[in-house]
């Protein structure tokens, strides 16, 4: 195995420690920072990091439950959760149609990491505004399962599995807190990621990758999982809040490189 899967592993550790601490779900570090790497096609990273988000969210819901130390009504959440399964199908759909279309994979990363840039900056102005930007709450089983069908098609498009995006949703349009919308974010990217990983398997386009390779990124989610829960519990809503800002900048520097690296250089 080359030597520079062992950064994979060590990034994929460190992606996963934001899920339990801002519902970020790794996937938009480890898409990103593996794909400047250079190591396996975008097809390929894209799948890798979807998964390793989905064993990242399932662990960390899991240990919730068995220490019932969940803030979050999960029945509340269904229609958002319901509705970025169906976006998490609908992404992969199209993410699948534009490698079809695209002559070459550095035409796609260059799309993936345009679309991140410009989600990532948005995001990142919300957020240091958000005390002065009324939310808007939304009430209705329908309006909810509409914004959970947008964000699971972004989501599994950019292949990132919700990344920091899920929280300002649920600050926003939920009135959230950080802490608790940390924690509503990882129960509906399971359900995103599971129905994009389902729909992947049934229609046959599951990449070539190595099983070394997924077994460690899956080890690796479990354990920046328990990790971060441990953190997490040090931690209040405004210490989350400045490392949301800090990994929203991460992501837009990568991000850049990444553009740069397929569409120009």
């Amino acid at each position: 195995m080359d030597v520079r899967f062992v950064a994979v592993f060590i990034v994929c550790f460190l992606a996963s420690l934001l899920g339990p601490l801002c519902g970020i779900g790794g996937g938009v570090i480890i898409k990103p920072v593996v794909d400047a790497m250079g190591v396996m096609g975008v097809g390929a990273v894209s799948f890798l990091s979807s998964v390793s988000v989905l064993v990242m969210s399932l662990s960390t819901l899991v240990q919730n439950a068995c220490t019932r130390s969940s803030s979050i009504d999960s029945r509340s959440l269904m229609p958002i959760a319901v509705g970025s399964a169906v976006g998490g199908v609908a992404g992969k759909v199209a993410f699948n149609q534009m490698i079809a279309v695209l002559p070459n994979a550095d035409l796609v990363g260059a799309a993936q990491a345009a679309v991140l840039i410009v989600f990532s900056v948005l995001v990142l102005i919300y957020t240091l505004n958000k005390d002065r930007i009324a939310g808007v709450e939304l009430r209705g089983a329908a309006p909810q399962a509409l914004a959970g069908i947008f964000a699971g098609a972004c989501w599994s498009f950019l292949g990132i599995g919700g990344g920091p995006f899920n929280l300002a949703i649920l600050v926003f349009f939920f009135s959230m807190e950080s802490k608790t919308a940390a924690q509503a974010s990882l129960f509906i990217i399971a359900f995103s990621q599971t129905a994009s990983l389902v729909y992947t398997l049934v229609s046959g386009s599951v990449p070539d990758f190595s099983l070394i390779v997924l077994v460690g990124m899956c080890l690796m989610a479990v354990m920046g999982s328990v990790v971060g829960r441990k953190l997490s519990k040090r931690m209040d809503s405004s210490t989350i809040d400045r490392l949301y800002v800090f990994a929203l900048l991460l992501i837009i520097a990568i991000s850049l490189y990444n553009f740069a690296r397929f569409a120009i250089l």
